[in-house]
């Protein structure tokens, strides 16, 4: 993985997801299933909970649904959830579904915002990915990474 010797925070604890370009309804059901395990683990991890959402094309309301949970996991543990650099196709569905501001929504736009005004300490780097990727970072350190695959999650 590159820059994992970026400077995080020293207890910065996150699960960083990365997508596929496609996460409707089939593929997120496709996803999930994959990625149980690994979920089942980091469900009580606590840590906060980013998104880089860049290079989705295509999502719909159950992709809400999803990054919805992600925010409550990251609460039950008084950590924060980050939405970074939404397409605007999946912009417009979240106005819809979780109306107000982007602040309200915890989207952060990396190119134009504030980093004071994100709600995690610290956002690791974008790392593309084609099928989608699971990062783990304990006590400000990458510790861990996982690639969908067709035949489930594969760690690094």
């Amino acid at each position: 993985m590159q820059n994992r010797g970026m400077d995080a925070p020293a207890g910065f604890n996150a699960v960083v997801v990365t997508p596929p370009a496609v996460v409707d309804a089939a593929a997120i059901q496709h996803l999930l299933k994959g990625a149980k395990s690994l979920m089942e683990e980091t469900a009580e991890f606590v840590g906060h909970r980013v998104v880089h959402a860049r290079q989705i094309t295509k999502a719909d309301s159950s992709t809400v649904a999803v990054l919805l949970d992600l925010a409550k996991r990251a609460a039950s543990h008084n950590c924060e959830f980050v939405l970074c650099d939404p397409p605007a196709m999946l912009d417009g569905f979240l106005d819809i579904y979780l109306p107000g501001t982007d602040r309200d929504q915890r989207i952060f736009h990396t190119d134009r915002d504030d980093p004071a005004d994100c709600p995690v300490p610290w956002i690791p780097p974008f790392l593309e990915s084609l099928n989608g990727r699971i990062d783990l970072w304990r006590e400000g350190q990458w510790y861990a990474s996982y690639h969908w695959t067709l035949d489930g999650m594969k760690s690094d």
